[in-house]
């Protein structure tokens, strides 16, 4: 696939006209995302218990 095509898809897909208009709050957290320790830390047991990054799946025997 050429890059012309590629970008012509990309467009289509993603026309610039229908970008939303992002507020500066949103803009801001995008760009400084808060840290992974303190979004683990602010998580209640039930949702890290269901996040497989944290922990494991068990298996039963």
């Amino acid at each position: 696939m050429s890059e012309d095509t590629a970008k012509n898809q990309a467009e289509k897909q993603n026309p610039q006209e229908e970008a939303p208009e992002l507020s500066p709050e949103v803009l801001d957290k995008i760009k400084h995302p808060a840290s992974i320790n303190n979004t683990l830390l602010n998580q209640s047991p039930d949702e890290l218990k269901g996040n497989p990054a944290v922990s494991p799946e068990m298996l039963d025997d």
